[in-house]
């Protein structure tokens, strides 16, 4: 698993400032949460990723990019977050969960998949 591969979880959410905001796509290095106004680009951020089954994995992050309304790949206004600080035993967490996200290998592919296998040389 690299971590820009991005996984579509159902039923996560990130608590942050009095809001719980949904998170359209997750990986190990950081979400990107839908909002609308989304945040200020470069603010740092303290949250809480709150799944399904009532496990809270809190965190300090930085907003990374911004994307003001909804954008050709099907992501809405909102913006991505990098995770900058998280426990050690969170991230071993984390990385459990995704590896056993149930979700297609589209719903898993990375920013950089170019529609061919993985590991293919062609």
């Amino acid at each position: 698993m690299r971590s820009t591969d991005r996984f579509s979880l159902h039923d996560v959410e990130c608590a942050l400032g009095g809001h719980q905001l949904r998170v359209a796509n997750l990986s190990v290095g950081g979400f990107y949460v839908a909002c609308d106004p989304p945040l200020p680009l470069a603010q740092s951020v303290a949250f809480e990723l709150l799944f399904a089954d009532g496990w809270r994995m809190p965190a300090v992050g930085r907003v990374a990019w911004v994307n003001g309304q909804a954008h050709a790949s099907g992501l809405p206004a909102g913006c991505g977050i990098t995770i900058t600080k998280i426990a050690f035993p969170d991230k071993l967490a984390l990385i459990d969960r995704l590896r056993r996200a149930s979700g297609t290998a589209a719903e898993r592919r990375g920013p950089d998949w170019d529609g061919r296998p993985e590991g293919s040389q062609l």
